[in-house]
């Protein structure tokens, strides 16, 4: 089921815990399953957080241009919208780190924390 999925990258605290929840949903699909998607899109070995990104565009692009129907079109949409889901905790992580590193200066309540204008 997609909902137990989408909680475990919900509970994914760094990056590395994405990539291994993404590898898992991965090894879940079977060769037939991934024969329903594009060549161009299928998978190859999800390293890091960038072979998830780049799957993600891909993913999305063969998406916005398929005329799939039936199953390859729901093959598709599965794993486009888990993806796109990894791909958004992916840089909810990262925003994450950003503000706990103190690269970002706190801003005022009412502040845009641009120049004040004159």
């Amino acid at each position: 089921m997609m909902t137990s999925w989408y909680s475990q990258l919900d509970h994914a605290k760094t990056a590395g815990d994405t990539v291994a929840v993404a590898r898992d949903f991965m090894a879940t699909w079977s060769p037939e399953d991934l024969a329903l998607l594009p060549a161009s899109v299928r998978p190859g070995r999800l390293r890091d957080e960038e072979d998830v990104e780049t799957l993600h565009e891909k993913l999305v692009e063969a998406y916005r241009d398929s005329r799939a129907t039936g199953r390859e079109l729901d093959a598709l949409q599965r794993i486009t919208s888990f993806m796109v889901r990894a791909s958004i905790r992916l840089a909810e992580l990262s925003n994450e780190s950003s503000r706990g590193s103190g690269s970002l200066p706190p801003t005022s309540p009412g502040k845009s924390g641009s120049p004040a204008e004159e």
